[in-house]
C-alpha cells in the first residue's frame, strides 16, 4: 500500500479579508475531474486582529491561514 504524503496547505488572505471560500486542494486531488470544485471547498473566516489561524475542510484536511501584509507596510 502507497501512502501519498502532501504538503501543507496556505492560503493567503488578503489585509482586510475577514471571510473566505477557497478550494481545498487535498480533496481536490483525491476526487475524480468530473466533479470539478464539487465537494472540495471551505468555507472560513479570520477576524481582523488574527495575523494567522487554521481551518479543516469536511474531509479532515488542515488548510493554513496566513494574512497577506497590506502594501503599506512593505518597504522598498
Amino acid at each position: 500500500m502507497t501512502i501519498a504524503l502532501l504538503s501543507e496547505q496556505t492560503l493567503y488572505l488578503p489585509p482586510r479579508a475577514t471571510a473566505f471560500r477557497a478550494v481545498c486542494e487535498a480533496c481536490l486531488e483525491s476526487q475524480s475531474a468530473s466533479r470539478g470544485y464539487l465537494g472540495a471547498t471551505v468555507d472560513g473566516t479570520l477576524p481582523l486582529e488574527r495575523a494567522q489561524g487554521s481551518v479543516v475542510c469536511s474531509r479532515g484536511h488542515a488548510i493554513r491561514l496566513v494574512r497577506a501584509l497590506p502594501e503599506s507596510s512593505y518597504h522598498h
